[in-house]
Formats: structure tokens, C-alpha cells, sequence
């Protein structure tokens, strides 16, 4: 069974993707501790890749609080450049193993 056929594929870290469909309705994407309200794009994805900088974004909901419920906001990097499992080379995209 085929899961899904796309033309290119981000991925910045585990459980952190987006992959490019023929239309931009055709994506799919996973952002590990981001709400999906947040709607992160391919373009916040790619800018990540191309300046090397984290993008934040903002998790908003509700929590229950001594028997109250009460509203959060969160500022969170949701997509980092950083990658602690394997070094990423100069071009940003190629890894290699890490130097321990």
C-alpha cells in the first residue's frame, strides 16, 4: 500500500516533515509540538534549510487548573535547524556521522 507520492521531502528532524504534493493542497506535513492551528508552511520549512535559523510559532489551547479551565499561549521553536543525531554538512541537506 502506498502511503503517499510526493515530489520532495523536508525533513528536519524525527517526526518533523513536510512533503511537497503537486499542489500545495496536496501537502502533507508533521511538526512535532506545534498545534496544527498554526499552520506552518513550505516556505517557513525551506526557510529553515536556507538561513540556518529556527522558526517559532505560537501554541495556543486550554488546560484545567484547579477546577478551573483556563486559556494558554505558548511561544515554542517549533522548526530547528539543529540536529543532535548526525552532523549536518555545509550545503545543510547532506549528514554525516558525529565526530564522538
Amino acid at each position: 500500500k502506498q502511503w503517499y507520492q510526493r515530489r520532495v521531502r523536508v525533513g528536519l528532524a524525527a517526526k518533523t516533515y513536510y512533503c511537497f504534493g503537486t499542489s500545495p493542497s496536496g501537502d502533507k506535513r508533521s511538526t512535532k509540538g506545534v498545534n496544527k492551528a498554526a499552520e506552518v508552511t513550505r516556505n517557513q520549512f525551506l526557510g529553515v534549510l536556507e538561513t540556518r535559523r529556527s522558526h517559532t510559532s505560537t501554541n495556543r489551547g486550554f488546560i484545567v487548573k484547579q477546577n478551573n479551565m483556563v486559556s494558554y499561549e505558548m511561544e515554542r521553536s517549533g522548526l530547528s535547524f539543529f540536529y543532535c543525531k548526525r552532523k549536518v554538512l555545509d550545503d545543510g541537506i547532506s549528514t554525516t556521522y558525529l565526530d564522538l
